[in-house]
């Protein structure tokens, strides 16, 4: 990282994957590289976030497991220093669908994060509904295996 004193530590970068709205997963098919913006959860060194089961970026993973993801936090422009404000965080590592209950736990954290409303609805003992929206959904795992984040203060 070229602006150390912008550096965050892994513990920071880690939280701000944790609180980020949505991010940027970038995946490569051999020729141009795809960044789509996915709603998604940090947990356990892992993000996750949910699909259909066709796409471009289920084809890219099958073509390349290595991927990157991106967030960017308290965007805030500075007009006056021709900047932004902004905390990031990159994530490198390797995507693979994921099955089973480590699914059905993705998809729980999912909806506890985006709809916690609607969380005790697919808990138990009502997990049925949690089956059905299992088979028609794709969830993909990232396992973190490098993360850098940044911060540009105000101040800056």
């Amino acid at each position: 990282m070229r602006r150390k004193d912008r550096e965050l530590s892994t513990k920071e970068a880690i939280e701000l994957l944790k609180i980020g709205e949505y991010g940027f997963l970038a995946t490569w098919d051999g020729k141009y590289p795809y960044a789509v913006p996915v709603n998604y959860v940090y947990k356990d060194g892992a993000i996750y976030f949910h699909c259909a089961s066709v796409g471009k970026k289920l084809d890219n993973i099958s073509f390349q497991k290595n991927a990157s993801f991106s967030v960017v936090t308290k965007s805030k422009l500075l007009p006056d220093k021709l900047s932004t404000a902004y905390d990031s965080v990159i994530a490198f590592g390797q995507a693979r669908i994921i099955e089973g209950g480590e699914k059905k736990m993705a998809l729980l954290e999912l909806i506890h994060k985006y709809a916690p409303q609607l969380y005790e609805r697919f808990s138990q003992p009502n997990i049925e509904e949690l089956e059905r929206e299992c088979a028609n959904t794709t969830v993909v795992k990232l396992v973190v295996e490098h993360i850098t984040g940044k911060r540009r203060k105000e101040e800056d």
